[in-house]
């Protein structure tokens, strides 16, 4: 028995001791002979998915020329990790050691609220007491902190000490840095799948340092990203518009439509309004990485869908043409200075030209303009953020302004074609009716005269209606506009869509002032009267309109009562040439007699021949012109120059171009016409 007993205790001990083997020999095998193999493949146990931002798509003119394109460049992103403040501090101070050893800089709105050279309150909180101390209770741990920021001293160094526990083996500046890169991750967020961007555009440099010390920067990711770039665009600045980043605000509105805080989106222009086209949509990719954030392996990917192309009905010849001759003439008009009408202070314009039978809008061009690159550079082109600081400041030129749908100017004589429609179609005159210009008619108790007999020239005396579109007789429409009534004329001038908005796909158009009893109530408070119709019917008064309602409404004459929806965009078409959206050519038919068209028709080609007020100007032109001159008066004639506006379509017998000036303190609506006459002859060029 007692055998049997110490048998099978020896088995026991002998089954343990071959089981204590196994087992030591298979940890040895673990840890030791292929300890690191096991250890990496524990390592890839983390899958992180990032997005992958999609190029937008480009924006060419009607011919295909690219103005909006893109190109491939590199950023900085940090991922939240596990590690301590300390460690933090220490890997952004290298980043951006890095970034700055090779001219690059990272990204922070830090210094808009405060700055370190000198330190003092930045230009977003300055000049506020309210905002200085609504950003300090942001800051603020907890609410009594307050009194710790009594100075922008005090803010620095809460800031740096309790904020954002940065010690002092850094530099005030190093603290600095440190401190705005963790200000934008404290404002944007980060994560470990969703990055803070430190920097953009990189350079190449940087790119081979931070990937040389990867191991050492754990939550530091390259990444690639497509940039945008404009072609000599600053003919088409003011209907591009420009790219920039996502603020908070626009963030909150756009983020439930996919929008990252990173995200490049429009600001202005076709930029903005085809944002949802040109976008784009986002690749995905899901990479492994181990426990200190550095990538392992890249295990699935989705690529990105680069946004739509947008095609402009612009042509991008013709605008260039456009801007320089606004240029051209305006530095003209300076040269001509004589101190009594012209003052030499001709200094902005613009122009529109329109395709008569689409209502595509083919040039519009805004001057002084601006090179859209400026809004694309990086913080660390000190250059580049100056111009950005003058075009903001600059209220005497205000280059940003789009004139061309946002400036709004009287009309002047450029009107008067809406009075001869109105006297026409309401049966007060026929195209040979004959009304006198003594040099002097007293209506409603004022007295107004013919400029010729104010500079010394005579009257007039008996015009039909061609003669007195021709000679811009001012007297002839005084007296035509008082027999056909405020009311019929406003009517006409309505239907035209002068005061009305014409609905063009560019941001910010303006409605401007349409003269009438309502706009009189409205802005002096007082009664329409019979002199009021004597000048609003040449023009002048309440009206104020843009040069795209100027130009559509003698698009709408040239092609006999079809008042088109001006558009920009032509189409807009995927990566692979299909058309996603095309642009619709809507129109409104005003009725309009055949004999009122072919009598305006008649008024205005005389305009562009000999005895025309612009028959100089197209004197030996090769394509018959229609049109009309205005020199509408600011107010300021004593001191400053008239404006010049100028009106035309071509050619006369079958049109097909409208086009509209306004040269500001351009002292005569015919010097406007020569910009036309470019424009034309760019047009019609064989």
């Amino acid at each position: 028995m007692i055998e049997k007993l110490k048998d099978r205790c020896n088995l026991v001990a002998i089954f343990f001791i071959i089981m204590s083997a196994l087992i030591i020999t298979q940890l040895i095998n673990l840890q030791i002979n292929k300890g690191k193999y096991y250890e990496d493949i524990s390592q890839k146990r983390l899958l992180r998915e990032r997005y992958i931002v999609a190029p937008r798509g480009n924006i060419l003119d009607r011919n295909g020329v690219p103005i909006a394109v893109n190109r491939t460049g590199f950023l900085v992103n940090l991922y939240r990790e596990k590690r301590t403040v300390d460690e933090l501090n220490e890997l952004i101070n290298v980043v951006i050691n890095i970034l700055e050893k090779n001219g690059d800089c990272f990204e922070s709105s830090l210094s808009k609220y405060l700055t370190i050279s000198p330190i003092d309150y930045g230009p977003y909180i300055k000049s506020s007491e309210k905002e200085t101390e609504k950003w300090k209770r942001e800051m603020a741990i907890k609410k009594s902190d307050i009194e710790l920021m009594s100075t922008p001293e005090d803010v620095f160094n809460y800031l740096r000490y309790t904020k954002f526990s940065i010690s002092d083996k850094y530099t005030k500046d190093e603290a600095y840095k440190i401190m705005a890169i963790r200000y934008e991750t404290l404002m944007k967020g980060y994560s470990q799948f969703s990055p803070l961007v430190v920097a953009r555009d990189i350079s190449k440099e940087s790119v081979l340092e931070l990937e040389e010390k990867n191991a050492e920067l754990p939550g530091v990711s390259i990444e690639t990203e497509s940039y945008r770039i404009y072609n000599d665009a600053t003919c088409v600045a003011h209907l591009l518009g420009y790219v920039g980043i996502i603020n908070k605000e626009e963030y909150d509105k756009m983020s439930k439509d996919g929008y990252g805080i990173n995200d490049i989106i429009g600001k202005n222009g076709i930029e903005y309004k085809a944002e949802k086209y040109l976008r784009g949509k986002k690749g995905e990719k899901k990479i492994e990485v181990d426990t200190i954030g550095k990538k392992t392996g890249e295990i699935q990917k989705t690529p990105p869908v680069q946004g739509n192309n947008v095609i402009l009905t612009i042509d991008y010849n013709l605008q260039k043409i456009a801007m320089e001759s606004l240029r051209k003439n305006i530095e003209l008009i300076k040269k001509g200075k004589d101190n009594r009408i012209n003052f030499g202070d001709a200094y902005a314009g613009a122009v529109v030209a329109i395709d008569v039978n689409t209502g595509e809008v083919l040039a519009m061009a805004s001057y002084p303009s601006y090179d859209p690159m400026i809004y694309l550079a990086g913080a660390d082109d000190k250059e580049a953020q100056k111009k950005k600081i003058s075009l903001l400041v600059d209220n005497k030129n205000s280059p940003l302004l789009n004139r061309a749908v946002q400036g709004t100017y009287t009309p002047g004589s450029t009107y008067k074609p809406i009075t001869a429609i109105a006297g026409l179609e309401e049966g007060v005159i026929t195209k040979d009716t004959i009304i006198y210009d003594k040099g002097v008619s007293v209506l409603g108790g004022w007295k107004f005269k013919c400029l010729e007999y104010r500079m010394g020239l005579g009257a007039h005396g008996g015009l039909n209606l061609k003669r007195a579109i021709a000679t811009s007789c001012n007297i002839y429409f005084h007296e035509l506009g008082v027999k056909v009534g405020i009311d019929k004329i406003d009517k006409w001038a309505k239907e035209f869509g002068l005061g009305e908005l014409t609905g063009i796909d560019v941001p910010g158009e303006l409605r401007g002032i349409r003269a009438n009893r309502i706009t009189k109530k409205r802005l002096r408070n007082d009664e329409w009267r019979i002199a009021d119709t004597a000048q609003m019917a040449i023009g002048q008064f309440d009206n104020t309109f843009t040069p795209i309602q100027l130009a559509n409404y003698i698009a709408t004459i040239a092609n006999g009562g079809k008042r088109f929806k001006p558009t920009i965009v032509k189409r807009i078409e995927n990566r692979k040439g299909e058309i996603i959206k095309e642009s619709k050519n809507e129109f409104h038919q005003i009725g309009l007699k055949k004999e009122t068209v072919d009598a305006i028709h008649e008024a205005m080609a005389a305009v562009a021949k000999r005895g025309g007020t612009a028959g100089e100007t197209f004197r030996d032109f090769k394509v018959k012109v229609a049109g009309k001159t205005g020199t509408p008066e600011t107010g300021g004639e004593s001191k400053h120059s008239s404006n010049a506006v100028f009106i035309c379509y071509a050619p006369v017998e079958k049109p097909q171009i409208a086009v509209a000036v306004v040269i500001e303190r351009g002292v005569w609506g015919s010097n406007a016409a020569p910009v036309a006459r470019d424009v034309l002859a760019e047009y019609f060029k064989d």
